[in-house]
């Protein structure tokens, strides 16, 4: 009987059940949708005015129309009128306009966790540059976060500093060292011209210098 049964049964879903609660969640002009009474920040270039939130235990996820992927993914808050922000959700924002760098709460809100070297490479970077570029090459460099994660974007700000290339360019050019494997060399066989074995392990001969000076006199 179960063997006929099975026959007319349907076929089990093709992924498992998405244990969370959907709610439609709009975006405000400070690119952050509003879940219960928290709000969560959202990519300023990935925002939309209506959007979907998957609601699970310990995350929420975000939604563009469309899309089978979240835009946004934040730790659940379960205090009550909270904004949970993440920086590099601003920073498109921040480099169109980087004269709000200095005041924009997300940055404010950033530099007290990032690592100290960031702030070493800002006040190099004003320094040389006093008239407003510095500030913007730095909005360059806080940009490459969306290609890279905190810890190699660190590392490479550490490197530029210490080899004296503290610029965007010079970042960009220790991540790019950072991430290739250090190369191997295999060992050179010689065994098909035993007359080059030896070379390089015979002793010096220092006259043979003085043979090349007296021919040039």
């Amino acid at each position: 009987m179960w063997q006929e049964e099975k026959a007319a049964l349907r076929a089990l879903p093709t992924h498992p059940f998405d244990c969370c609660q959907t709610v439609p969640v709009r975006l405000n002009r400070y690119s952050q949708v509003q879940v219960e009474t928290n709000r969560y920040s959202v990519p300023t270039d990935k925002g939309q005015l209506q959007m979907m939130a998957k609601l699970y235990p310990f995350i929420v996820e975000i939604y563009a129309t469309g899309e089978s992927e979240p835009v946004a993914v934040h730790d659940r808050c379960y205090d009550k009128e909270q904004e949970i922000i993440d920086p590099h959700h601003y920073l498109p924002l921040i480099r169109q306009n980087p004269g709000a760098f200095l005041h924009a709460k997300p940055v404010r809100r950033w530099r007290e966790q990032w690592a100290a070297v960031y702030e070493q490479l800002l006040a190099q970077l004003q320094q040389k540059w006093p008239d407003g570029r510095g500030v913007r090459e730095f909005v360059q460099i806080l940009y490459l976060h969306r290609q890279h994660s905190a810890e190699e974007l660190t590392a490479a700000i550490e490197k530029a500093i210490d080899h004296r290339c503290a610029h965007l360019d010079g970042v960009k050019l220790w991540l790019t060292q950072l991430n290739q494997p250090d190369p191997t060399f295999s060992a050179l066989d010689l065994g098909h011209n035993q007359q080059l074995q030896g070379i390089g392990q015979q002793p010096l001969q220092l006259a043979m210098y003085d043979s090349l000076v007296g021919g040039q006199s």
